[in-house]
């Protein structure tokens, strides 16, 4: 066993699916026998408990939070100098923190995590010249390595998709229970979108198809996710729709809104290049693990994963096409059935341990780090 330090540059009082990320990848590492440090801002356990329910067993060093992301950065790199004798292994997905330490501290190795490629000039300077020094950068997505083809470095670059608890969403509860539990209709289908409400993720498309479908009276639209300020704003555009919509709720309690759930839709948008080609849904593996059937956009960040085997694709920012495809769905039980099976049966590849296990072998065996 040795000591990783995982370094994440964000306030932890504030839910978002990178906290949820970081939290199930130290996790996993934990549970592979590492002993994992997370260093973040707001990360004390009473925190994660209040607002994740999590109850971690893993070492934390909770900073006070700071509003700018490159002083964060800055305070991360000026307590890591306190403790710095302590660890040999640095975890991270803050870039800066990544250059200051690779540069200043030789004997460190360092992986960098890679999500989004930035393109402004300075951002891709860092990283190019951050490449030379890290021991590896995992990337959430092949594009991103795609992008970096000519740097020859790019061999340091490895994809490992997102991942999944299985253990949490496979869960054996009936659809009826899990509706009783969330006090949502019995009588209903239930064709369900859980995830923040960002427009690249496709949210508006998915409201907008309500109006196309052919079998309205008997369909309810779920939204769970978004601020309570982003939910009050759409309850009062459709307000007299059967379109229902919850702000953000943690973690804990989404596999009961997916089990309540008929479909599950991804309906990232083409409009943005992220979505296109840089994203790696954690909700993507969360409904595949969920045994419901998922409608997703055709785009080849979702290709990565699934192919038609899996999900029925529809084409993204289309409204109608989307409505169709619910109605297709809803009335094929057959096509259901397989592609919940299909789906259940890759996602099982997906474990967050799985994952770790893959970053372990590949980049940190040879520091002997599985002794």
């Amino acid at each position: 066993m040795s000591k990783i330090l995982y370094v994440h540059n964000a306030d932890f009082s504030k839910p978002c699916a990178n906290r949820i990320q970081v939290l199930n990848m130290c996790k996993a590492f934990k549970k592979i026998g590492q002993d994992i440090t997370l260093m973040s801002f707001n990360s004390d356990k009473n925190t994660i408990k209040r607002v994740y329910n999590e109850n971690v067993d893993f070492n934390i060093i909770s900073l006070k939070p700071f509003l700018n992301y490159y002083f964060r950065s800055l305070l991360l790199f000026l307590r890591f100098l306190s403790i710095k004798s302590n660890y040999e292994y640095i975890y991270t997905r803050d870039l800066i923190f990544a250059f200051l330490v690779s540069k200043f501290f030789k004997d460190k190795k360092v992986i960098y995590e890679l999500h989004e490629i930035n393109e402004r000039r300075t951002w891709l300077l860092l990283f190019k010249n951050c490449l030379n020094m890290l021991k590896a950068v995992i990337t959430v997505n092949p594009n991103n390595i795609k992008y970096f083809k000519d740097n020859k470095n790019v061999s340091k670059m490895v994809f490992l998709p997102n991942g999944v608890d299985l253990n949490r969403f496979d869960i054996n509860i009936s659809k009826e229970k899990a509706r009783d539990m969330l006090y949502l209709p019995k009588d209903k289908t239930i064709v369900s979108y859980i995830g923040s409400l960002q427009d690249w993720k496709g949210y508006k498309t998915f409201l907008k198809s309500y109006e196309h479908l052919k079998n309205k009276e008997n369909m309810v639209y779920l939204i769970v996710g978004g601020s309570e300020e982003q939910v009050s704003k759409l309850k009062k555009e459709y307000k007299n729709k059967n379109i229902i919509i919850i702000p953000f709720v943690e973690n804990s309690k989404v596999p009961l809104f997916l089990k309540a759930s008929d479909v599950l839709v991804i309906p990232n948008s083409s409009k943005y290049e992220i979505s296109v080609k840089y994203t790696s849904p954690l909700k993507l593996f969360e409904y595949m693990a969920s045994k419901r059937p998922i409608i997703a956009s055709d785009l080849p960040s979702i290709r990565e994963v699934v192919n038609e085997n899996e999900v029925l694709f529809v084409r993204p920012d289309d409204e109608k096409d989307l409505a169709e495809k619910i109605e297709k769905l809803i009335k094929d039980a057959n096509l259901q059935n397989k592609l919940i099976q299909n789906a259940f049966d890759k996602v099982k590849g997906y474990s967050w341990e799985n994952r770790a296990k893959q970053i372990i072998y590949y980049f940190l065996n040879k520091l002997k780090l599985l002794e």
